[in-house]
């Protein structure tokens, strides 16, 4: 079902770990996966992609799964990433697709990278969930739990990892959690945990996960690099199109939301944060990547 590519050498001699799925011969995207997590979250999307005629191509970013670190690294280093990605498969401003923290990631590369992703009638990027930036304006609307825990990755990145190093220990965020806390599983709605808990899903999710747990404290330093850095570029408004989805229970809803009254198209789901990964969801941004 994944597609395995040897390792990329990038400019400067850093690895980057790729896969892809869907149609070999379809219309290349990209996804980008959610933080702590792995290239191998895309087998999620590879019945969609099929389905759609789209070649999703995924890969680690640096530090997670089996990409080398490279310290002191910045969200805007996803665009020259990218960019040799593209170069290596053959691809012309491809979408780029990511939720959660790798939502976060598609930001940046439709607000920095228009000359990477972009092309075609559909636009730039399709961000599920993304996560934001720690700007004051932006955390004010968040839930009070979540605004908390930003600022803390912000102000007290020492405090933030120390205390977020016993739940790397246990599989870091997102679809980790799905995997080894059962507190964490019994908080998803009952779609979307009967969903990921299905005999066919559940051995992709914890794969997805065990992969990202490979290199220690993959999680805490891209958080920090989300949260204790400034981003760099505005979210005021896109230079290419973007779409977002967000789960109407999603914790950052709000940001969404912004994001939609910046000029994103907004498509609300049903559901939380892993709620992007139902079938509905994943089929709905496979056919709005396919474009008309």
């Amino acid at each position: 079902m994944v597609r395995e590519h040897e390792p990329l050498v990038l400019t400067g001699g850093r690895r980057l770990s790729f896969c892809e799925v869907g149609d070999p011969n379809g219309k290349v995207a990209f996804y980008l996966h959610g933080t702590g997590s792995s290239r191998l979250e895309v087998a999620l999307y590879a019945e969609a992609a099929q389905r759609h005629g789209l070649r999703l191509v995924a890969w680690d970013r640096p530090g997670s799964g089996g990409s080398d670190d490279q310290p002191g690294r910045r969200i805007l280093d996803v665009v020259s990433d990218a960019r040799e990605v593209a170069a290596e498969v053959g691809a012309e401003r491809p979408i780029a697709v990511g939720l959660s923290g790798g939502g976060s990631h598609v930001l940046a590369l439709v607000v920095a990278g228009a000359d990477v992703v972009g092309g075609g009638v559909v636009g730039g990027g399709v961000a599920i969930n993304p996560g934001p930036p720690a700007d004051d304006d932006i955390l004010a609307d968040l839930p009070r739990p979540l605004r908390v825990s930003i600022k803390l990755a912000r102000d007290r990145p020492k405090l933030f990892g120390a205390l977020a190093a016993p739940q790397e220990g246990r599989g870091g965020r997102l679809i980790q959690n799905l995997v080894g806390d059962e507190r964490q599983r019994r908080q998803l709605d009952p779609l979307t945990r009967a969903f990921l808990e299905r005999p066919e899903v559940a051995p992709l999710v914890a794969a997805a996960a065990f992969e990202g747990r490979r290199q220690p404290r993959a999680y805490t330093t891209e958080a920090l690099m989300l949260w204790h850095n400034a981003w760099g570029f505005s979210l005021a408004e896109f230079p290419v199109p973007l779409h977002v989805y967000a789960g109407e229970k999603d914790p950052f809803n709000p940001f969404s939301q912004r994001l939609g009254r910046a000029g994103a198209k907004v498509h609300s789901f049903p559901g939380g944060h892993v709620s992007g990964f139902l079938p509905q969801v994943l089929d709905d941004v496979m056919r709005t990547v396919a474009g008309p």
